[in-house]
């Protein structure tokens, strides 16, 4: 019991020293504290100078460094030291980012009026490249001599494309391959086409090959197409006249704008109206595109076209006033139609022209035909025949005249030195 006892005795002295120890900790403490309360305030003090430039409409991004002064709140497990207390500001830093943040709405409606010139900026920058990405599909603008863009003109309205021409050229094959089927006939001929110096032009040609008619130039494929149409039209009704002229040759006018070739007699003619009759709807429609040679031919002979403002007609006046006379222009009348022929001084036709409803009207085409060579847009072309013959551009969009069929192509550019002299010094008469 006694041993009890002095242990006893023994507590309260260990507790005092216990107890002075535990004052100096709480002082150290308490410096320890008051030391971290000074750095505390002066980073909150630190805090709200970085968080008033937000006021300045800054981005809300350079406020988020004031976040920092949080970790003063460790100090806080030192709940005895009542200065730790101070440690306050950082709820003002809280509040200023606070205000901060509810600062942002403003900086936010100026910072989207930035935002939105440089998205106008932007996009007008970036319509810029939309721009030169379209312009690679239009054609190159060319320029004059004196600097000026030539601005690419569109195709034509007036102007088919391939797409219309082929969807045309199926139509009108469906349409004649259906008709040759309801007409029931064995023998089928065809239709096929050519592009020559005048135009593009559609042959008739029966089930053994003989060319029954040549039609006259189109300034277009789907012209001569849609020409088909009208001559199967014309062919239905009928109205066909064979003619022979004073040199005895014959051939069958349809309607008084289709003429056939030529004939040595009355029967050959006949037969082949007959053959027009029984082929040109039992005949099939033959897809056509011109090749390089046939385009390259036509095109020279467009690009190389003269104009009637080439000449000087008061000289030309004065040479045939000047010129000895020699052939002559031989007005006809051949079953109540008019032609003419123009003649050589040894009677050779050098022309054989169509036929006009009056004698007037036939006078006026020797004019146009002289106006027309004096033009001189003249050229040699070969017919499906295989034979040569001349093809002399009318002025405007009149039909060209075409001169008689050759063997040889020397024999046929002796002609056109032919016509050339005698339109000058050729006479107009009326064959009585």
């Amino acid at each position: 019991m006694a041993f009890k006892w002095k242990q006893d005795e023994n507590k309260p002295e260990l507790s005092k020293k216990e107890a002075k120890k535990a004052e100096k900790e709480a002082k150290k403490a308490e410096k320890e504290a008051k030391k971290e309360a000074k750095k505390a305030q002066k980073e909150a003090k630190k805090a709200p100078a970085k968080a008033e430039p937000a006021k300045k409409e800054e981005p809300a991004k350079k406020e988020e460094p004031a976040k920092k002064a949080e970790p003063a709140k460790k100090a806080e497990p030192a709940k005895k030291a009542e200065p730790a207390k101070k440690e306050e500001p950082t709820k003002k830093t809280v509040t200023a980012t606070k205000s901060a943040t509810t600062a942002k709405p403003a900086a936010k409606s100026t910072a989207a009026k930035a935002a939105d010139k440089a998205k106008e900026t932007t996009a007008a920058k970036s319509t810029k490249p939309a721009v030169k990405a379209s312009a690679p599909k239009k054609a190159p603008a060319k320029k004059t001599e004196d600097g000026v863009p030539v601005v690419p003109t569109a195709r034509p309205f007036f102007m088919p494309t391939d797409e219309e021409i082929h969807a045309a050229f199926d139509e009108a094959i469906a349409q004649a391959d259906a008709q040759i089927a309801r007409n029931g006939s064995r023998a089928v001929g065809k239709y096929e086409f050519s592009l020559e110096v005048d135009g593009f032009h559609f042959y008739l040609i029966a089930n053994n090959g003989q060319i029954l008619f040549e039609s006259p130039g189109f300034a277009s494929l789907l012209g001569a197409l849609k020409g088909i149409d009208t001559f199967k039209k014309t062919v239905m009704e009928g109205d066909f006249k064979v003619k022979v002229d004073k040199y005895k040759r014959y051939r069958f006018i349809l309607a008084r704008k289709y003429f056939s070739e030529n004939y040595t007699s009355k029967d050959q003619c006949q037969k082949c109206v007959d053959s027009v009759k029984n082929f040109a709807n039992n005949a099939k429609i033959i897809y056509y595109t011109p090749d390089k040679q046939e385009l390259a031919a036509f095109e020279k002979a467009k690009d190389a076209k003269r104009k009637p403002d080439d000449i000087d007609w008061k000289a030309v006046e004065e040479a045939e006033k000047k010129a000895v006379k020699m052939g002559k222009f031989e007005i006809c009348e051949e079953s109540g139609d008019y032609c003419f022929y123009l003649l050589a001084n040894n009677g050779q036709i050098l022309y054989a022209s169509r036929y006009y409803a009056s004698e007037a009207a036939c006078r006026k085409g020797v004019d146009s035909f002289k106006r027309a060579a004096y033009v001189g847009n003249f050229f040699v072309d070969r017919d499906k025949f295989g034979n040569y013959r001349y093809v002399l551009k009318n002025i405007g969009s009149a039909p060209a005249f075409i001169g008689e069929s050759y063997d040889n192509k020397p024999q046929c550019e002796k002609i056109i030195d032919s016509v050339k002299k005698f339109i000058v010094s050729a006479t107009v008469e009326l064959d009585k």
